[in-house]
């Protein structure tokens, strides 16, 4: 059965509440948050006054309340940005660790839904939601079929129960695999404030909206947008070594100067699978990680712009 399930142990939700919630998120973030509803998710980001990207965000509205997805890794340092902001408005912004999150990765997981007696999203970011139990399922963007399941700790535990030995990953990489296969871009600690929301292809995955107003970073964004020549692109990779830090550098062989940066890998059998942000004048180079060497070969061709 082409069917995994995972826990998201990486991954951490915060919890916007509030009478301004909506507008206080509308004024930081890149996507038009008034667009977000129960039925549809979010992919965003949140940018620094440069431009330049703090973190890439999943929403999902949850009654009057908005819910973030993002790495754990850099969850502290989100909260704490955000809240530096919230000023007068009547927001309150903390973590939702009444939360828990399942994964269910794979051709069968729509079939296997009922099984479990979950609804199932159809299209990208669609979000259904079982009443019953408080949960949300939403259907990922990608080429690759997988939803998360996210609702109260106490029925996820009872759900993560039901779930049958030969179908649990316990790794934890299958959910950062997927998100790279996908294309899906990431920012961690090592590359925080290092690429404009454009350079991973967020403008291509929907997460930049160009007729919103004003929000922190707005005019790089869209000045790049409209005046700007596009210059670095998201691209997933095979590389034949281990799996490099995110931040670490991609050269094209000979030279010295970097021609792009890894921006999530894991391993994968003999080698690792990456994401990279990489210049576009630099497609058809032989091209190297970092201190190691180890060969990069691109697997995803040039987005359409």
């Amino acid at each position: 059965m082409n069917l995994l399930i995972t826990d998201t142990r990486e991954l951490a939700w915060l919890r916007v509440s509030g009478a301004d919630a909506e507008t206080f998120l509308q004024g930081q973030l890149s996507n038009d948050v008034r667009r977000l509803s129960a039925g549809q998710a979010q992919l965003s980001s949140y940018n620094s006054p440069k431009g330049r990207m703090l973190a890439v965000l999943h929403l999902v509205r949850s009654g009057d309340d908005i819910l973030i997805e993002l790495p754990r890794a850099i969850a502290d340092a989100t909260l704490a940005r955000l809240k530096m902001f919230v000023l007068r408005a009547k927001v309150a912004i903390a973590p939702a660790d009444d939360l828990d999150a399942l994964a269910l990765i794979g051709d069968d997981a729509p079939a296997m839904m009922p099984f479990f007696k979950l609804p199932v999203p159809a299209a990208p970011l669609q979000c259904l939601r079982d009443e019953a139990r408080g949960l949300t399922v939403v259907r990922r963007l990608g080429r690759l079929t997988r939803f998360t399941v996210l609702g109260p700790r106490e029925a996820i535990a009872a759900l993560r129960a039901q779930i049958p030995e030969a179908m649990r990953e316990p790794e934890g990489l299958l959910w950062r695999r997927a998100d790279i296969d996908c294309g899906i871009p990431v920012v961690l600690p090592e590359t925080r404030d290092h690429f404009v929301a454009q350079m991973a292809n967020l403008d291509l995955l929907g997460g930049i909206s160009f007729d919103k107003g004003c929000y922190t970073g707005q005019e790089i964004v869209a000045r790049l947008h409209y005046l700007g020549q596009l210059k670095r692109r998201l691209f997933t990779a095979r590389i034949d070594g281990p799996a490099p830090a995110p931040g670490t550098a991609v050269h094209a062989a000979g030279e010295t100067q970097a021609v792009g940066e890894i921006v999530d890998a894991v391993p994968a059998g003999d080698g690792a699978v990456a994401s990279l942000v990489l210049q576009l004048g630099a497609l058809e180079a032989a091209l190297r990680v970092g201190e190691t060497g180890a060969s990069l070969t691109l697997t995803s061709a040039a987005p359409a712009a």
